[in-house]
């Protein structure tokens, strides 16, 4: 996956960028505290699962990470967040206008990339994720802490598990379309969005008893699907480094 992240890295920070100053300056600024890449990492894995990585597959990957980036800086806007990745927020560094507009311009970029008639079916699915994510904001209200176990798990479906869902389904549907009928894949993605959910809920000190408690039971959940998989894929390589991820 080495060169394939390489290249993605070149590509994410060409979209990085604003044809007008301030929106430029925005944007580097955002590209100098970089994620984890997860997600497009999992969409050039699951379309390794069934296929030959493609275009529509990098197109899928820097879709999903522009997508990431400005719901990032949207949350930031509504729960009143200084800090970003060790650096000030956008809305901290500039205002709560800027960082709207910020997140809006890479929510358009990203739609963009997947324009095409072919792309119509992994636009729909992740359209659908962006307004789920959007609803999980609001459900959590910028609440910290939740003692509803039914809750915890409907805000952390929509606000994280969902977009991991479609990572894993749009990256296999890249390389097939039938694919978006995978369902141990779906169930693979959703399942494994609580665990790296629950495991950050965890280290940064939130709603640590009811992630605890649940944690175990969506591991299994994972595991499991991946076994339900296995007949299905040609790759194995790729899906045993999807097993490093949930054990």
């Amino acid at each position: 996956m080495k060169r394939e992240m390489e290249e993605f890295e070149s590509r994410f920070a060409e979209a990085l960028r604003g044809s007008v100053l301030p929106m430029d300056e925005v944007l580097r600024y955002v590209e100098a505290a970089p994620g984890k890449r997860l997600r497009p990492w999992l969409v050039f894995l699951s379309a390794r699962l069934f296929g030959e990585i493609n275009d529509t597959t990098r197109r899928t990957a820097l879709f999903v990470e522009l997508l990431h980036t400005a719901t990032l800086i949207h949350d930031d806007v509504v729960d009143g967040s200084d800090t970003r990745r060790g650096q000030p927020s956008v809305n901290a560094r500039w205002n709560s206008q800027v960082a709207v507009l910020a997140g809006d311009y890479l929510l358009a970029k990203a739609m963009r990339l997947l324009s095409n008639p072919e792309d119509h079916l992994i636009l729909k699915e992740m359209l659908d994720v962006a307004m789920k994510m959007s609803e999980g904001e609001l459900l959590q209200n910028g609440k910290r802490r939740t003692e509803n176990g039914k809750l915890y798990l409907e805000i952390i479906t929509r606000k994280t598990a969902r977009l991991i869902q479609a990572c894993c389904v749009c990256g296999a549907m890249s390389v097939n379309s039938s694919l978006l009928t995978s369902l141990p894949l779906a169930d693979f993605g959703l399942n494994y969005g609580l665990v790296f959910q629950m495991r950050d809920d965890i280290d940064d000190g939130e709603n640590v008893d009811m992630a605890k408690a649940l944690l175990p039971v969506y591991q299994e959940k994972a595991l499991k699907a991946l076994e339900a998989l296995e007949p299905m894929v040609s790759d194995k390589e790729a899906l045993a480094s999807l097993r490093t991820l949930v054990e």
